[in-house]
């Protein structure tokens, strides 16, 4: 089930997907689990974005996502924005983004207000500056759950692993193998079932499927078997 709004802002309204995996209509619509934005270039309707969306919403839970541009700031003040429409609801508080949207959602939500965190793709370097200031900045008591690919040119695993070091809150890590910045795999018909999977695993964690296991795990595409595959918490 899909529920499109907008949310009233300055100039130009934002427009808002209300994602879950029931039939309800928008008078009963369920309170997202979690507040979610696209990259710098990107669109709601992104690969990346509808893959992921899928997944997670498959898993039960329900998926609030809106359209932002280009500039951080301005995406920001817009992540600001959702949050405060959807304050009146009782909810996980957990937000995230897919790049340069990882970078906003952190940015836009206060400690007090966030315990959840869900980055994919976060571009934790360029070849001029590692972007881990925000990161080290969280607080004890968040919990933070990153979603790379191996073939990330802006987030190597083991500079992201080091990062994860010093930061002060728990972290977990997802790694999927073959993926690049945008999360495509080759052959290309793992790029779905792959993203679609990346969702599904996040619900998961927002759910606790985690709790008693490992914080590490890895998505792969089995091209013998059609399908992707999770290799659980480690």
């Amino acid at each position: 089930m899909q529920i499109q709004f907008n949310v009233e802002y300055p100039k130009k309204s934002i427009m808002c997907v209300l994602t879950s995996k029931g039939e309800e209509t928008s008078s009963d619509a369920p309170t997202p689990d979690l507040i979610f934005t696209h990259g710098a270039g990107g669109t709601l309707n992104s690969e990346a974005i509808a893959h992921f969306v899928e997944g997670f919403a498959s898993s039960g839970l329900a998926i609030l996502c809106f359209q932002g541009n280009m500039n951080l700031q301005s995406r920001v003040k817009m992540f600001k924005t959702v949050i405060e429409s959807q304050e009146s609801q009782p909810s996980n508080k957990c937000v995230g983004g897919r790049s340069m949207g990882a970078r906003a959602a952190i940015l836009a939500a206060s400690a007090a207000e966030t315990s959840h965190y869900v980055l994919v793709s976060y571009p934790l370097h360029t070849d001029k500056e590692v972007r881990d200031g925000i990161l080290l900045e969280l607080p004890e008591s968040a919990r933070v759950i990153f979603v790379s690919g191996d073939r990330d040119g802006m987030c190597e695993i083991s500079r992201l692993d080091a990062v994860r070091a010093k930061m002060r809150c728990r972290t977990w890590r997802v790694v999927v193998e073959g993926a690049d910045h945008g999360m495509a795999v080759k052959p290309k018909a793992g790029t779905k079932p792959v993203g679609v999977k990346t969702g599904e695993v996040v619900a998961g964690w927002l759910r606790g499927d985690c709790l008693r296991a490992g914080r590490e795990g890895n998505i792969r595409w089995d091209a013998e078997a059609e399908r992707a595959e999770w290799s659980g918490w480690a």
